[in-house]
């Protein structure tokens, strides 16, 4: 599911820059000039007292970057409209504009979010279909985990050496003493475990295979077919043979049919 929704802010992501870098390219010159109104009694103090529009909106499509952050905030509909009654915008520039944006909201509402939904809808069902097995092999594993050698008793009584202790000890000195070492040892336990399990498996497999193939069943209708099949197969070996200039009876392929049909 995480890939998914980072597959989501990927496609988001590009689709964002996208429509950005035209709104920026639409934009920037009369959000530019919306700078000047609000900065024209100096270059760093802006006057809201006079231009308090000029100096909200003008940051709106500065660049590509406060492009990009406006059509992000618009899907939450922070962003109105009258961000793009800009000073000295045309009507055909403001149009287009607007259209863009119309298309914008359009993909990212309709498009982008049902398509979230259907990816995560997708990724419940096959967390849903996988449920059983997961947890079939969560239980087992909990249950090899009390099968496993550990500590008899729980720390901090484990560094007390009791008769298990001992005998491990004597274990490991007879392993010293043997050709084979503990690793090779076990090694060789893995892979009879593995192969163990390999054979489960491959029997799994095999038996479900046959109980699928037994399930089957050969219904009247397929019987049928099979006659109408071999029938027409009949009469067509019949007249090859006959054009070769052999000896073949003559049969009526409706009546032959008919017959293999309703038998």
């Amino acid at each position: 599911m995480i890939i998914d929704i980072i597959k989501f802010f990927f496609i988001y992501t590009l689709v964002l820059f996208a429509f950005g870098c035209g709104m920026n390219q639409l934009m920037w010159y009369y959000a530019d000039l919306e700078k000047m109104k609000c900065y024209h009694v100096s270059d760093e103090v802006p006057d809201f007292d006079n231009q308090e529009k000029a100096c909200s909106i003008w940051r709106r499509f500065a660049n590509l970057f406060e492009t990009s952050q406006s059509l992000f905030w618009a899907s939450f509909g922070m962003i109105d409209l009258l961000s793009f009654d800009l000073t000295g915008i045309k009507s055909f520039t403001r149009f287009w504009a607007l259209l863009m944006f119309g298309s914008y909201s359009v993909i990212n509402v309709i498009v982008l979010l049902n398509m979230l939904i259907a990816m995560m809808s997708n990724s419940y069902q096959i967390i849903s279909e996988r449920s059983d097995t997961e947890w079939k092999f969560a239980r087992s594993h909990l249950w090899m985990s009390y099968f496993e050698d550990g500590d008899t008793v729980p720390p901090p009584f484990n560094m007390i050496p009791t008769n298990k202790t001992f005998k491990k000890l004597l274990k490991y000195g007879r392993a010293g003493r043997s050709t084979k070492s503990f690793i090779k040892k076990s090694r060789e336990k893995a892979m009879i475990r593995h192969d163990t399990i390999m054979r489960t498996l491959i029997r799994r497999y095999v038996t479900a295979e046959q109980r699928k193939r037994d399930e089957f069943g050969i219904t009247e209708d397929d019987v049928r077919e099979i006659r109408q099949d071999i029938s027409t197969f009949r009469y067509d070996l019949i007249d090859i043979l006959r054009k070769n200039g052999m000896h073949a009876p003559q049969l009526d392929k409706e009546e032959t049919t008919s017959q293999y049909i309703y038998a």
